[in-house]
């Protein structure tokens, strides 16, 4: 931004020619005009990594109606049924990953606590060792994901290769499981995984494609956002009184053993602030491509029909700075 423009520029990003639109009004722009100019766009070494070569048969308008109509776990209103659930799985890798240590690092204890909802979640599992096994591949793929698609032995990319090799294989395992145990109980259980399984709209290796996918975007975020928490949170005193202050508050009201409740969720209004302000200063995603449906002109240049771009942008300085400290 500061050699070529802080509005727009055009470089090349993992063998892509692509323009970068920077800074709020490059946000406020593209979101502002997402469905009049952009569709998504994956580069090569997404592509590869989460799409099999397996055949795509077109959804269906009723395939669209199961999916509209599914069980919980695809809707909003799942978060906060199954809000008891995570509160006791969360406690639990509380008690393993930290109780009685006097030092943790926390990104890797992000990672296996939010990895370990996500395959509770959507895949519906909470065999530790089958978690344990993902995630060292799933790790392998993060690094792989932003880099050049050389897949020859030594690269990131080949490395990621090879690992959703293995974790195709280990959903396929998955997936005959639930089938037989649908068969087995006459109902499927109430997952991600299931639910797709259920909706008769995909292959088996376009379930194992989507829950692959959603399985990173979901935990890897969500630990980004954790462990910058705690950074910040860590680094302002005064800050962190007032979450602790609020969350104390809260945690008086509970009887011993009494999981959270949506109702309490709906308490932790600073804290939720602190989280939002977070991700402004830290954004969780990293890598979010567009590929432009018609021509449009921005910042004075015009950018043509099939042109790839990203965006760019820093927060502006200081903490409290956004939106979310009012």
């Amino acid at each position: 931004m500061k050699k070529h423009s802080p509005d727009i520029f055009r470089t090349n990003f993992f063998g892509e020619k692509i323009v970068v639109i920077c800074g709020p009004n490059g946000h406020k722009f593209l979101w502002s005009n997402e469905n009049m100019y952009f569709t998504s766009f994956y580069p090569e070494s997404m592509k590869k990594l989460f799409l099999s070569n397996q055949p795509k048969r077109s959804i269906r308008e009723e395939d669209l109606k199961v999916i509209r109509s599914g069980p919980g776990v695809l809707k909003p209103e799942s978060l906060a049924h199954n809000l008891a659930d995570m509160d006791s799985i969360i406690q639990q890798q509380l008690k393993i990953h930290l109780e009685g240590k006097s030092e943790v690092t926390i990104h890797p204890f992000s990672k296996a606590l939010t990895f370990t909802l996500a395959c509770r979640f959507f895949m519906g599992t909470e065999n530790p060792e089958r978690i344990a096994k993902l995630i060292g591949h799933f790790n392998k793929i993060i690094e792989g994901i932003h880099s050049l698609p050389l897949n020859f032995p030594g690269t990131a990319f080949y490395n990621a290769c090879r690992a959703a090799d293995v974790i195709r294989k280990e959903l396929a395992t998955v997936i005959k499981e639930k089938i037989d145990a649908a068969a087995a109980v006459g109902s499927p259980s109430q997952d991600m995984l299931s639910a797709l399984i259920s909706g008769g709209y995909m292959s088996d290796a376009e379930i194992s494609d989507k829950v692959m996918g959603t399985l990173v975007a979901g935990y890897t975020t969500v630990a980004t956002t954790m462990t910058f928490v705690m950074k910040f949170v860590g680094e302002r005193p005064e800050v962190y009184h007032k979450v602790l202050t609020e969350q104390l508050e809260i945690s008086k009201a509970k009887q011993p053993g009494e999981a959270l409740s949506w109702e309490d969720m709906q308490k932790m209004k600073y804290s939720w602030a602190v989280v939002c302000e977070v991700m402004r200063l830290a954004p969780p995603i990293i890598g979010s491509f567009r590929e432009a449906t018609t021509d449009f002109t921005y910042a004075g240049y015009t950018v043509p029909k099939g042109w790839k771009f990203g965006i760019a942008g820093t927060a502006a300085e200081g903490w409290g700075s956004g939106a979310s400290d009012q």
